[in-house]
């Protein structure tokens, strides 16, 4: 799986490592749910992290489309609560 990082690039995740993910989503979620920013800047940085140390960096000039986007550290509950209306599935940022 390919998972972009805003302003930073592109990881390739194995697609093992979803479930690990999915418990770092649903802390995402609950930031949302619960409107606290402080929460969800730990939980998305803590996904950051965990993509870079489970993923291998997708080289620059590797054109190919990303399966998933993770927004940066610094996004508010507003930019995020627009990305989770905008999933049809209601998945949070990862599906499943």
């Amino acid at each position: 799986m390919i998972i972009r990082i805003v302003s930073e690039g592109q990881w390739q995740v194995p697609d093992t490592e979803m479930e690990h993910l999915n418990r770092i989503d649903s802390r995402v979620e609950h930031a949302i749910e619960t409107s606290s920013q402080s929460e969800l800047t730990e939980a998305l940085s803590e996904l950051v992290t965990t993509v870079r140390a489970i993923g291998t960096p997708v080289a620059d000039d590797n054109i190919v489309d990303s399966d998933l986007i993770v927004p940066d550290v610094s996004a508010t509950i507003e930019e995020v609560s627009v990305w989770l209306s905008e999933n049809p599935a209601g998945d949070g940022l990862i599906p499943g």
